[in-house]
């Protein structure tokens, strides 16, 4: 019988070699593919982190402009901290500058993602006052990978950084995005080798252009916001718009070709002029001849005051109007208010004088009351215990505590400042502190300072106040400074107790004189044996005890302290 053989199938060595060959191609380009965006990420990186410190570099030219056109060397202050080294027309800085300037975070390393640092100059270009900074950040290393230069990668890097980026090709030249522009080493000696990403900042770089040029070649966008700072040295402003200030404005001549309209008040420190509509000239002003006003009129033209319907005008004023002679001084006509005025200065009346505003003069006196609708403002500042003139007088102190003048001497009117006194509520009324241990401000309460110079005031929470001894001898402590506190006590209470027990007895036949007011027997000790231990005189086995006890309770009220009736009312001290 012939057997049938089985044939069986599998790999071909030529096979195997084929699908482990187009494996291997297949895993070299995928990581070729991560490899490449990898790189590519870390090129976006190094950009970024180059537009950064550019930006931030061209905000130190902007805050810094005064010290760099000055070639001045950081202070190492607060308001200079640096580092800042200058020489000949260039100053350096350091990634550290830009940090202590605010201008970085705080953690910025100054290392970018290919571990490079940079190396930033600036350098003062133009002519004085008109000096400008441009300058330029170099890497300081190549971007240099087994042993090419990776222009792929730093162009990369350029597309993220912007049109202020640029490269080395030379050791000589950076050159900037899409060739705008050039720099050489000569002047910028951080161009040192070819590979190295360069970003240009200052006057010429684009990102500086959100920053006001000096030379008007850069319009506004928008509104410019000082701060508050001033604009000093301007020759001609120019306007099609309003000028608007809260402040003042101030200039040699303004003239306006339209009318001037004033919400408040014009003054001028010399005449004020106005025409009429014949071109005649009205002037308000003065000379320094006669101690006046004068009105002076061209020609001869009369003064008309009248209302715009027509209807009786009040011309009223607040002293005497006399019409003289301005040459002789002579005069003509006093004109009053009904012929009472006293015109050589005394304005006398039988009704009321009325002013909407003030009325002033050197002293102001009363025959009758005086009555004031709102308060009463004290200027004249004087001193506790210091001399016045006449007694009533009113002052005040500095801190305006009110003062009077008491037997030609000025005293606090009401409490002084530092009394002590009770309180019937649980807060202190104003102007006054609860005695509580609590601090004052000294510099607001000088006459307390003065009493606790420690600032703080007494704690009497709680106690019972005693007059001091002085001298009095009422005190067992009669040498006791003020504010010194005393513990509680009570006077001794002293007495003797003896009697003998013999034998056994009962309660009941304890003597009832024994047992009264705040002493009672302990019967819990009756019939107990004390042994030979106590020496009495008739002392045998057979002697008993019972112990006799003193408790005040049995008959008064008591409690944890000692105390009389009393009710709680709150210590206060007066602020000053």
């Amino acid at each position: 019988m012939a057997m049938k053989m089985k044939i069986k199938k599998g790999f071909s060595l030529l096979e195997l070699t084929l699908v482990l060959g187009v494996g291997t191609m297949v895993a070299f380009m995928k990581f070729q593919d991560m490899k490449n965006e990898q790189e590519s990420i870390m090129a976006s990186a190094v950009g970024q982190q180059m537009k950064q410190i550019g930006e931030a570099v061209n905000g130190y030219i902007n805050i810094r402009y005064d010290k760099l056109s000055t070639l001045s060397n950081a202070a190492g202050t607060g308001t200079d901290p640096g580092p800042r080294t200058c020489s000949g027309s260039v100053c350096e800085i350091t990634y550290q500058t830009l940090i202590n300037e605010g201008l970085l975070p705080s953690t910025y390393t100054g290392t970018n993602a290919n571990k490079s640092s940079y190396k930033i100059l600036l350098k003062r270009d133009g002519t004085s006052p008109n000096f400008v900074i441009n300058g330029l950040i170099t890497t300081s290393t190549a971007w240099i990978e087994g042993g090419k230069t990776r222009y792929d990668l730093l162009g990369n890097a350029m597309q993220t950084a912007g049109i202020d980026s640029g490269m080395t090709k030379t050791t000589s030249i950076a050159s900037g995005y899409s060739g705008q522009w050039t720099e050489t080493s000569a002047n910028f000696n951080n161009i040192t080798s070819t590979g190295q990403l360069a970003f240009r900042v200052g006057y010429n770089s684009a990102l500086y252009s959100v920053y006001l040029r000096r030379d008007g070649t850069l319009p506004m966008t928008g509104d410019l916001n000082l701060d508050g700072h001033n604009i000093n040295n301007v020759d001609a402003l120019n306007a099609t718009g309003n000028i608007t200030t809260t402040g003042d404005l101030q200039a040699r001549n303004i003239k306006a070709t339209g009318k001037i309209d004033a919400g408040g008040n014009i003054s001028a420190g010399n005449w004020v002029y106005a025409k009429n509509g014949y071109g005649n000239n009205i002037g308000l002003g003065g000379d320094a001849v006669g101690d006046d006003f004068e009105i002076k009129i061209s020609g001869q033209k009369q003064i008309d005051v009248l209302s715009d319907d027509y209807t009786s005008i009040v011309f009223a004023v607040n002293g005497k109007i006399e019409l003289r002679n301005p040459q002789s001084g002579a005069v003509g006509v006093n004109i009053n208010y009904d012929g009472s005025i006293n015109t050589i200065g005394t304005i006398k009346a039988s009704g009321n004088i009325e002013s909407s505003q003030n009325v002033k003069g050197a002293t102001l006196e009363s025959t009758g009351r005086a009555t004031v609708g709102e308060f009463v403002q004290l200027n004249g500042q004087a001193e506790v215990g210091k001399e016045c003139q006449s007694n009533g007088l009113q002052g005040r102190t500095a801190d305006g505590q009110i003062l009077s003048c008491v037997n030609g001497v000025w005293n606090f009117s009401g409490e002084q400042p530092g009394t002590i006194k009770m309180w019937g509520t649980s807060n202190a009324p104003v102007g006054w502190l609860e005695l509580n241990g609590q601090a004052f401000d000294k510099s607001k309460n000088p006459t307390l300072a003065t009493l606790y110079p420690s600032g703080v005031v007494p704690d009497i929470r709680g106690q019972f106040v005693r007059a001091w001894d002085h001298g009095a001898g009422v005190d067992s402590e009669s040498n006791r400074a003020i504010l010194s506190s005393q513990s509680d006590a009570i006077r001794n209470i002293t007495g003797s107790l003896f009697f003998g027990l013999d034998g056994d007895i009962s309660i009941s036949s304890l003597p009832s004189n024994l047992q009264s007011g705040a002493t009672y027997y302990d019967t819990s000790v009756i019939n107990r044996d004390f042994g030979n231990n106590l020496t009495l005189t008739n002392n045998t086995e057979t002697n008993r005890w019972i112990s006799q006890k003193l408790d005040a309770s049995r008959q008064v009220p008591t409690a944890a302290e000692n105390r009389p009736k009393n009710v709680v009312l709150m210590y206060i001290i007066k602020k000053g």
